[in-house]
C-alpha cells in the first residue's frame, strides 16, 4: 500500500499546477491516492482472474468525510467463480450508510471509499466453476458497492423469479438480515412479537417473525414509520409518548433493530419475563445506563443476531447460511408471503448522490432509498475499459476524453453559450446624445450588431459629434430637438452625465422616440421613476443599458442557475476594488471628453455604488431571479461621492447578500462575484467556474468545472441587437425600465441607509413614490 501511497503523492505534486492552470481544480491527496489505489485494485483483479479484459463504469464514493460522489470504475470480467452484473437499482441501507458516511463509531467502511449492501441486475459474463447463471439472467447480488456494473463471486448472486419485481429483489441483503433475525428469535405460534425500530429492516423482520407470532408493537422515536407499522398489524409506539403502554407490553420477542445505542434499553422495557430480545442492529455508540437489573429480573435471553454472525454456522439446510437465507427471502417475495413494496422510499439517479447522502446524513429517519442506474446514459453505464489505460490522477486517465471531466476538450453542453445574435430582426436606427467617452462604445456596439446602425450624433462639442459620425457614416446635427424631429431616428441613445438622463429621456419620449440610457437609468430614483411614466405615457420604450447581461459567461451561468444547477440561491457576493486615477475624476478613463461632473453629488448622484457596481446589482438580480428586499449599508464619505461602500442585501426567499466597494484601492482592480444555494455555487469573478450537486447536460456533479475560453462578443453589438428585434416584433425589451428602477431603488437603499445606519427596504422606496405620483407604472 506505501509505494502506491508514494507514487499518488509524486504525481499529484508534479501537475496540480498544470491542472489548475487548465482551469481544473486538483483533487485533494487523499482522493488522489484513492484513484490510484481503485485502478491498481481492477489490474490486480483482473490479473488473478486470468481475465485481463476490463469493464468501465460510474460508481458512487465517498472521497472524504462528508463528501460523497460519482466516480468512474472499472471492474474486470468474470473470472473464475466469479459474475459481472450490469446493475439496475442498488439499494440503500439508510442507517448503516449514514453511520458509515458520517464516519461514526462501528461502521467504517473499507479503503477504497466504496459503500454498497445489496443490488439487481443482468448478468454480462460468468467465470468458470459458477455454476446455474448465465448471461441475461436477472440476478439479485449482496455486498455490491453502488456502481453500473459490479464483479462479485458466484455464490452472492441469486437467481431472481420473473414473478420478483427487481426494486424489491435489490432488497436482497435486508431480507438476509431479517431471514437471519427471525431464524434467531424462533418464534413460536401465539408468541407476541414487538420490534424497536419503524426503518426498513426493523418493518421487515417485524413482518416475517410474525408470520409465526402474533403482532404486539413498532416502537420508535418518531411517527414517520406508523403507516407502515399499522400495515403490519400493529400499533407505533413512540418511547417519549407511550412508556407506560411500552412498559405493558410485556412481548415474548422483540426485534431492536435501529442502531441508537439506547434502543436496547427500550427493547428491555417492552420485553416480557423470560423473553428473547434478538439484537440486529449494529449500536453506533455506547449504551448508557444499561438495565442489567431489569435483564436478570426478567430473566431475559439476549440474542446476538448481527448478520455477520451467519458466517459462524451452517444453514437449516447445512449449507452456507447466509446463501440459504438470501434464496429464503426471494422465495418469500415470489409467493408473496412478505410485503416490501411500501419500503422501497424514492428512486434515486446517481448522479444526485452528493445531494441524497448530505440529506441522509442530515435527517436520522430517513426510510428506505435505491439507486436507479437507468437513468445514466446506457452507453456511460458499462463500456469496454482498457487495462492499459493510466489512473485518473495525470488528468488522462479512464475518462479524460470525455465530457464529463473539467479538463475536458468536449465543453459540456451546460457550458456552450448561445449565438448571441440568434433570430436577429428588423432595423434599428439609433441618434447618440452624448459623443464622449461611452459613446464610442455604444457606436461601435452599433456597428457590430447586424441590425442597427448609427444615423445621427450630437452634442454640445461638436467637434465629439463630428468625430463620431464621420467614424460611421452619420449625420453631425446641431441640437437635440433635430435629433429628435429626425424621421429616420427610431430611438435615441443617452450617454450623457447622470443628471441629463431624466429630462433628455421625457423629452424623447415626447417625442415619440425609443429611449436607451447609459447606466444608471437615472441620477435618482425620483428622475428614474419619472422617466418611466413618460415612456408608459407616449407608448415607447425606455430601457437601461445593462450589457454585461450578455457577457459569454454571464449567458452560460444564467442557463446553470436555469437548469437548477445552484438550487435554491442562498447567498451572492460583490466585490470590486478600483484605483481610480485623478484623470479619471475631470476627464473619465479615456479623456475624450473634458468635466468635472462624476465628482458632484447633484449631477452624478453618488461614486462607485451607482458608477459601477449598478451593473454587478443587476447581474445578480437577473442571474438569482430575485430581488432585493432590505438594505443594511455603510459608506465613506456617507454625504457626496462615495469612495466605499459596503451593504447586506436580504433577497425576497431569504438570500443574503454582501455588497463591497471601492474606487480607491490602490495598485489594481479587483472583482469577485458569487451566488450560490441548496445545489452548488457559481464563482463568476475572477475565474468563472461551477461546482453543483444536480446534474445537468453532462455536468459531473461535486466536481469543480471552469468555464474555460469561452468566445469574445461585442456586448453592447449584442444588447442593441436584441433590443432592436424586440422592437421590431412589438415586444418590450429584454433589459426593461422595470429593471432600471429595480437597480435604482437598491441604490437608493443604500444611500438612505448609510447615514442611519438603519434598515432599508427598496420596494417601499418606489411605494412611496407611486402614491405621490399615481400615474407611475
Amino acid at each position: 500500500m506505501r509505494p502506491v501511497q508514494s507514487l499518488a503523492a509524486s504525481a499529484q505534486q508534479a501537475v496540480s499546477a498544470k491542472l489548475y492552470r487548465s482551469g481544473y481544480t486538483p483533487k485533494s491527496l487523499e482522493e488522489t491516492q484513492r484513484d490510484v489505489l481503485w485502478w491498481v485494485y481492477a489490474r490486480v483483479q483482473a490479473g488473478l482472474n486470468l481475465r485481463p479484459l476490463l469493464l468501465s463504469g460510474w460508481g458512487i464514493a465517498w472521497t472524504s468525510a462528508g463528501y460523497a460522489e460519482l466516480v468512474p470504475i472499472e471492474v474486470p470480467r468474470a473470472g473464475r467463480d466469479r459474475v459481472t452484473v450490469r446493475v439496475l437499482f442498488s439499494s440503500v441501507s439508510p442507517g448503516t450508510e449514514r453511520a458509515q458516511y458520517l464516519k461514526l463509531p462501528n461502521a467504517q467502511v473499507g479503503v477504497l471509499g466504496r459503500p454498497g449492501y445489496s443490488a439487481v441486475g443482468t448478468v454480462l459474463s460468468v467465470g468458470g466453476g459458477a455454476s446455474g447463471l448465465a448471461p441475461g439472467d436477472l440476478v439479485a447480488v449482496t455486498g455490491a458497492a453502488h456502481a453500473s456494473v459490479v464483479n462479485v463471486p458466484a455464490d452472492q448472486a441469486f437467481r431472481v423469479a420473473p414473478s420478483v419485481a427487481p426494486e424489491q429483489a435489490a432488497l436482497i441483503m435486508l431480507g438476509t438480515i431479517c431471514i437471519n433475525g427471525a431464524d434467531m428469535a424462533a418464534t413460536q405460534p401465539g408468541e407476541r412479537v414487538a420490534v424497536v425500530g419503524s426503518g426498513p429492516i426493523g418493518i421487515v423482520s417485524f413482518r416475517i417473525a410474525c408470520r409465526a407470532g402474533v403482532p404486539a408493537a413498532v416502537i420508535a422515536t418518531t411517527r414517520r414509520g406508523e403507516a407502515a407499522a399499522r400495515s403490519s398489524g400493529a400499533p407505533l409506539l413512540t418511547v417519549d409518548d407511550d412508556g407506560e403502554e411500552i412498559r405493558r407490553l410485556g412481548a415474548d420477542v422483540v426485534i431492536e433493530a435501529t442502531g441508537d445505542p439506547q434502543g436496547i434499553n427500550h427493547a428491555i422495557a417492552a420485553a416480557g419475563e423470560g423473553g428473547r430480545i434478538v439484537l440486529l442492529g449494529s449500536a453506533r455508540g455506547v449504551t448508557h445506563a444499561l438495565s442489567l437489573d431489569e435483564i436478570r429480573r426478567k430473566r431475559l435471553r439476549l440474542i446476538g443476531a448481527h448478520v455477520d454472525t451467519l458466517d459462524l454456522h451452517p444453514g437449516p439446510s447445512g449449507g452456507s447460511a447466509r446463501r440459504e437465507a438470501g434464496e429464503r427471502f426471494l422465495e418469500l417475495l415470489a409467493g408473496d408471503e412478505v410485503a416490501v413494496a411500501d419500503l422501497l422510499g424514492p428512486a434515486i439517479d446517481p448522479r444526485r448522490a452528493a445531494a441524497f447522502y448530505r440529506d441522509l446524513a442530515q435527517n436520522v429517519h430517513t426510510g428506505g432509498a435505491y439507486f436507479d442506474w437507468r437513468q445514466l446514459p446506457s452507453a456511460e453505464a458499462v463500456r469496454r475499459g482498457h487495462i492499459l489505460r493510466p489512473p485518473n490522477v495525470l488528468g488522462l486517465g479512464m475518462d479524460s476524453a470525455r465530457p464529463l471531466r473539467p479538463h475536458s476538450r468536449r465543453r459540456p453542453e451546460s457550458l456552450m453559450p448561445p449565438d448571441p445574435f440568434a433570430g436577429a430582426a428588423g432595423r434599428l436606427r439609433l441618434g447618440l446624445i452624448g459623443c464622449g467617452d461611452i459613446a464610442v462604445h455604444n457606436a461601435a456596439g452599433a456597428a457590430a450588431a447586424p441590425n442597427v446602425e448609427v444615423v445621427a450624433c450630437f452634442d454640445p462639442n461638436r467637434r465629439l459629434a463630428e468625430d463620431l459620425a464621420s467614424r460611421h457614416g452619420a449625420a453631425a446635427v446641431r441640437s437635440q430637438e433635430e435629433m429628435l424631429a429626425a424621421p429616420d431616428v427610431d430611438a435615441v441613445v443617452l450617454s450623457v452625465p447622470h443628471d441629463l438622463h431624466g429630462p433628455l429621456a421625457i423629452e424623447a419620449c415626447r417625442a415619440g422616440k425609443n429611449v436607451i440610457v447609459e447606466k444608471p437609468l437615472a441620477r435618482d430614483l425620483d428622475s428614474a421613476m419619472a422617466m418611466s411614466q413618460a415612456a408608459a405615457e407616449n407608448g415607447v420604450w425606455l430601457s437601461p443599458c445593462f450589457p454585461q447581461r450578455y457577457e459569454a459567461k454571464i449567458q452560460v451561468a444564467r442557463r446553470l442557475v436555469d437548469e437548477g444547477a445552484l438550487g435554491d440561491v442562498r447567498g451572492t457576493l460583490i466585490q470590486l476594488f478600483l484605483d481610480k486615477s485623478p484623470s479619471y475624476w475631470q476627464g473619465g478613463f479615456s479623456g475624450r471628453a473634458q468635466s468635472d461632473w462624476r465628482r458632484l453629488k447633484e449631477r452624478a448622484g453618488g461614486g462607485v455604488l451607482i458608477m459601477n457596481l449598478s451593473h454587478h446589482l443587476d447581474l445578480m438580480r437577473y442571474l438569482s431571479g430575485l430581488e432585493v428586499e432590505t438594505v443594511l449599508a455603510l459608506a465613506e464619505p456617507t454625504e457626496g461621492i462615495e469612495d466605499v461602500v459596503a451593504a447586506s442585501l436580504r433577497y425576497t426567499g431569504g438570500a443574503l447578500g454582501t455588497l463591497l466597494g471601492s474606487s480607491s484601492t490602490r495598485g489594481s482592480t479587483e472583482e469577485a462575484m458569487s451566488l450560490w444555494g441548496s445545489e452548488g455555487r457559481l464563482v463568476l469573478e475572477p475565474r468563472a467556474r461551477v461546482y453543483t450537486l444536480r446534474p445537468s447536460s453532462g455536468l459531473r456533479t461535486t466536481r469543480w468545472y471552469s468555464f474555460g475560453r469561452l468566445p469574445s462578443v461585442n456586448i453592447r453589438a449584442v444588447y442593441l441587437s436584441r433590443l432592436a428585434t424586440a422592437v421590431s416584433q412589438g415586444r418590450g425589451p429584454e433589459i426593461a425600465a422595470a429593471d432600471g428602477i429595480a437597480v435604482q431603488a437598491i441604490i437608493e437603499a443604500v444611500y438612505r441607509s448609510a447615514p442611519e445606519q438603519a434598515a432599508v427596504r427598496p420596494a417601499e422606496l418606489t411605494g412611496e413614490l407611486r402614491q405621490a405620483v399615481p400615474a407611475i407604472a
